[in-house]
């Protein structure tokens, strides 16, 4: 239970953000979604084949860039990334499954970064005043996406040709965790608590350059934002080189950027946040 707020700013909280579907709703879609696409590809004669399943997983540099913007009375603060030390690359481990059954494609892909660090902050943060001083930060971000891929060109349908072209729609979920908490008072704090789901179309495309080499790219967007009035814009993109090294699995090099914008309200104030996900990442594809 989250403490109640004491005199003197001893406790300062954003409340959770939450979308009403929230991540146990999510979760239940994704098995839903995986549970029925064998069984409905069956529907015609021609999606009777074998479900090949390939597994992507890799050890990415991961970079969180951008700010966060809190408008309380008409004077903003900002918390910018880079000035907190929180722009620092880390480790991570990205992964994708790729279910191929026919014609159609699935998939399920996700990463995800952390970066902590301390700096002087001092003005608004969400719905609280944080008095001027040092505060540990820490932020959190975990992306989601899960897409159906339609083929476009003769070598997305499995026949001759060496440019396989997808057309990609689905839903891309970005979780984002943001805190500071003050060094000489633990009790003042203050949490930034997201989740953004956005319904995407793209591109997924993979071109033969040569014998046992491939370049493969995506690009998924938010196109919905005006029809929709869900305040966030969204844009994925990331190209990748493959090695097939063996043909039970491949070997690849890429970068990929995730980028994505949110206008949030909270105790009246606007929320502004404007991040992006850098990422170099080498992996190992297995087919099976």
């Amino acid at each position: 239970m989250i403490p109640s707020p004491k005199q003197h700013h001893r406790f300062c909280v954003v409340p959770l953000m939450r979308p009403s579907f929230g991540t146990t709703g999510w979760t239940l879609f994704t098995l839903l979604l995986l549970a029925i696409a064998p069984s409905g590809c069956s529907i015609s004669s021609q999606f009777q084949q074998n479900l090949e399943v390939h597994a992507h997983l890799s050890a990415a540099r991961t970079a969180p860039v951008g700010s966060m913007t809190t408008d309380s009375g008409g004077l903003v603060t900002p918390l910018d990334f880079d000035d907190m030390g929180l722009s620092e690359s880390s480790l991570s481990v990205g992964t994708r499954i790729q279910l191929d059954h026919g014609p159609l494609r699935f998939l399920i892909d996700s990463i995800e970064t952390s970066s902590s660090s301390v700096g002087f902050f001092s003005g608004a943060f969400g719905g609280a005043d944080l008095p001027a001083g040092d505060y540990g930060a820490e932020v959190d971000i975990v992306d989601y996406r899960i897409l159906m891929a339609f083929p476009l060109t003769a070598a997305a349908r499995g026949e001759e040709g060496i440019l396989d072209t997808r057309l990609l729609a689905g839903l891309d979920m970005t979780a984002i965790r943001i805190n500071l908490v003050n060094t000489s008072d633990s009790a003042v704090f203050a949490e930034f608590d997201e989740l953004a789901p956005a319904p995407v179309l793209g591109l997924q495309s993979k071109l033969e350059i040569a014998p046992s080499w491939n370049l493969e790219g995506i690009l998924t967007v938010l196109p919905l934002s005006e029809i929709t009035g869900y305040d966030a814009k969204c844009i994925d993109g990331s190209i990748r080189i493959e090695w097939e090294a063996d043909p039970q699995w491949n070997i690849f090099a890429g970068v990929r950027d995730h980028s994505i914008q949110l206008s949030r309200t909270a105790d009246g104030r606007l929320i502004e946040l404007d991040l992006a996900l850098e990422l170099v990442e080498f992996g190992v594809i297995f087919r099976f």
